[in-house]
């Protein structure tokens, strides 16, 4: 019989997975957002101190507003076949398919799997699981983490946590921001973390391009009740040069309709697949729809890819969000 940890006691089993190891390899999901990236860059920097050589390694780089993020500069994109390292961490994905193909079969039973998340889709897929589906961000977790390996947070590590509960929080705006969460940021906050740093550059500040972007989105933007919609076709990424691992934020920007309850976003991809982001207002969860899409998330934040053309993802997926929302009601 297994017995069940709490998390607290997952924590500890983690830290001291990661004080046994030497050369641990620490993966962010694809298309990284400000928690994935700012939770790994965290826990990357508490290794360091404890004399360790980790490598956090991401199948895409990180857009332009999270690069200044201390050690962003450390992120690869490309893990070589004979990499030497001891131990695997996830961080903040649901399933073995988020790690964007840099995890290995080969390690599975050979290197502990460690994976730290906070998706309620979570398949429990590493040896050890901290998973808090409580929490707004995987940065709980990770904070959980740094306590548990008695490394005290710097200002780069508080900065980097930050990043990550600030942009899962949209600037503690969401449902799940609690009085813990305003305590956590105060703390992190008295440790030296950069707030008006981050929120400018991660939250103020829209690239150029990206906003240009949001005009050809708006123009596609459909209003059916209380459901919008928007597409972005492969076309207008071709045109305007945008790459396959910039989401552009589309669904947060999109999810401010004040009219939709429910918000799902499509853009095509170059391998022909369809990128699906679903958002909604407190009352409706939109995690199981991206689930049943093979995906997962958030009750009122999640995703997935599903086989094009982007016609049918689009009729496939409004067709659930219909069922979900009206039958919410």
């Amino acid at each position: 019989m297994t017995l069940m940890m709490t998390p607290s006691e997952t924590a500890d089993r983690i830290a001291a997975l990661l004080r046994e190891s030497a050369r641990p390899l620490l993966i962010a999901h694809p298309r990284p957002d400000g928690d994935t990236a700012g939770s790994a860059l965290a826990l990357r920097l508490a290794l360091l101190a404890l004399g360790k050589a980790p490598t956090v390694a991401c199948v895409d780089p990180l857009s332009s507003n999270m690069t200044y993020l201390p050690g962003a500069g450390a992120l690869v994109v490309d893990v070589a076949e004979d990499i030497d390292i001891d131990l695997v961490a996830a961080i903040d994905m649901s399933d073995i398919k988020r790690t964007g193909g840099i995890y290995r079969d080969a390690w599975r039973g050979k290197l502990p799997l460690l994976v730290i998340d906070h998706h309620e889709t979570n398949d429990d897929f590493g040896d050890v699981n901290l998973v808090r589906p409580d929490a707004p961000a995987t940065a709980f977790p990770i904070i959980e983490v740094i306590n548990a390996l008695g490394v005290p947070l710097t200002p780069e590590m508080a900065t980097c946590l930050l990043a990550a509960i600030l942009t899962d929080t949209r600037g503690l705006r969401t449902s799940g921001t609690t009085p813990e969460v305003l305590r956590t940021v105060s703390q992190l906050i008295e440790a030296g973390g950069h707030y008006q740093e981050v929120m400018e550059k991660s939250l103020n500040s829209v690239p150029f391009e990206q906003m240009k972007a949001w005009g050809t989105a708006l123009e596609r933007l459909h209003l059916d009740g209380e459901l919008a919609w928007t597409t972005f076709p492969l076309s207008e990424k071709l045109a305007m040069g945008i790459e396959d691992h910039d989401d552009l934020d589309l669904g947060n920007f999109v999810s401010r309709v004040a009219e939709a309850q429910v918000i799902v976003t499509f853009i095509e991809m170059r391998d022909g697949t369809v990128k699906i982001s679903f958002r909604s207002r407190p009352g409706h969860n939109v995690a199981p729809i991206a689930h049943a899409l093979g995906g997962g998330g958030h009750r009122q934040a999640a995703g997935c890819s599903v086989s094009g053309p982007l016609e049918e993802a689009v009729d496939r997926a409004l067709a659930m969000a219909k069922e979900t929302l009206y039958g919410d009601a």
